[in-house]
């Protein structure tokens, strides 16, 4: 497992800046696809209450109220007599209904829950998700303002070459080339400065479009103690096990072949007869012309029996089709599996690389200061030209550049990884918040 220790720096000038816990805290309340994830999730929980009520009694109560009239030809030895009836009708009753075997109800339940278990696993991966989201726009934020002050800090150097370059010109000692290289490099450079504050404003907006609040100043990264940053177990099977058991969307697709499954059964439950325990009270008044001037009051209690006996074949298909998308359902499940296993070898391969990686640039960086110090005192005494001073000071340059961005790639590693075992949540961010300068 890895550790996070000595990742983050807590800088006194950075007391109010905002850190990794205190945005995820404002886009728990904001980012749109993470809230539209649990109103998804909520509506879902609502399936097993739906569910759950056809195990409860129904009471259904029902009236009719109303006048009738009616023409009447009686036949007599006379011959016919015609009258007019007009009458009141009136009738209600009350009907309860309890179901007592109903396999189908079973099924449904049992699907309802893995599909809701499935929703919920799924929550927790758009959870993670936001997190990895804000991570990724955080380090591009600061790996933006890191790359500012380097080219800064090279604009400053190739002026001070630059003016160097005039004054040896001035003395006879230099050529217009050497002024004319370091002015083509300076402008390169602002140009570069341009275009990465131009960047910078658009890191910080994606910041602001997950957490709605302006960014303007976030925790550095300490990285000086990023070596020292070490594995508990970087055994790719340690985190291939712990992906395929905490893995919310391997947990997810899991769930929904069950749910597949428990709807195969579902299906087969039309071939079932059903038990439900009828009672009805109903009173009626003249409901009829039969019942003219007599009233009624009943009481009925039964057992009611329905047994399909043919539908056509329309079961049989509903059964078979149930059983493809059990099927369909599996291979889900064999993708996600392989897909999060592919990441979790990819993620663990990258850190030790990246490991290795920050040791080699680090090592790049001392050589080329080195380089550059020494070129510089070439120069001054004739020995090297302007260009190969411009030239180490790009690398040098360069170098830090690419330090700082593995640097940042492998602390996003880290994230994605643990995105990928199943541990990335708010107390993962908790963890971290130490490293973080407090408000």
């Amino acid at each position: 497992m890895l550790l996070f220790t000595g990742v983050f720096a807590v800088l006194p000038e950075a007391q109010a800046a905002e850190n990794l816990l205190s945005l995820y805290q404002k886009a728990l309340q904001y980012d749109a696809q993470y809230k539209a994830a649990t109103a998804n999730t909520e509506a879902e929980r609502e399936e097993i209450n739906k569910v759950r009520s056809l195990f409860l009694p129904r009471l259904q109560f029902g009236a009719n109220v109303g006048h009738g009239a009616t023409d009447r030809t009686t036949q007599t030895i006379a011959g016919s007599v015609e009258s007019k009836l007009n009458y009141d009708i009136e009738s209600y009753s009350l009907q309860l209904r309890q179901s007592l075997f109903n396999k189908e109800n079973l099924a449904s339940y049992r699907s309802a829950e893995a599909n809701i278990k499935s929703k919920e696993a799924l929550l927790l991966k758009e959870n993670a998700t936001l997190i990895t989201r804000l991570a990724a726009a955080y380090f591009e934020t600061l790996y933006a303002q890191e790359k500012i002050s380097v080219i800064r800090s090279n604009i400053d150097a190739v002026t001070q070459q630059r003016d160097q370059a005039q004054r040896r010109y001035e003395h006879g000692e230099g050529t217009v080339t050497e002024i004319n290289e370091a002015q083509a490099a300076l402008e390169l450079a602002e140009a570069e400065l341009i275009s990465t504050q131009n960047s910078l404003e658009v890191f910080k907006q994606s910041l602001s479009n997950i957490t709605g609040v302006p960014v303007d100043s976030i925790a550095a990264l300490n990285t000086d103690n990023l070596p020292g940053l070490a594995a508990e177990s970087d055994s790719v099977e340690y985190w291939l096990d712990q992906a395929i058991n905490n893995n919310p969307e391997i947990a997810a697709a899991r769930l929904s072949f069950e749910a597949a499954r428990q709807d195969v059964e579902k299906k087969r439950a039309g071939h079932y007869p059903t038990v439900d325990l009828v009672g009805v009270r109903s009173y009626s008044e003249n409901d009829s012309n039969n019942t003219l001037g007599s009233s009624f009051d009943t009481t009925t209690i039964a057992l009611q029996l329905n047994m399909p006996l043919f539908a056509g074949g329309f079961t049989s298909a509903n059964v078979r089709q149930a059983i493809h998308r059990v099927d369909a359902a599996e291979e889900i499940l064999n993708l996600r599996t392989r897909d999060i296993e592919a990441n979790t070898k990819k993620f663990v391969n990258s850190i030790r690389s990246g490991l290795l990686s920050i040791q080699a640039y680090r090592q790049a960086v001392t050589a080329s200061e080195i380089a550059l110090e020494g070129t510089q005192k070439g120069f001054s005494a004739g020995t090297r030209t302007n260009i190969e001073v411009l030239n180490a000071q790009q690398k040098l340059y360069a170098s830090r550049l690419e330090l700082s961005r593995v640097q940042y790639i492998l602390v996003n590693d880290i994230i994605n990884l643990k995105q990928a075992a199943g541990m990335l949540n708010e107390a993962q961010l908790h963890s971290l918040n130490q490293f973080f300068a407090i408000n």
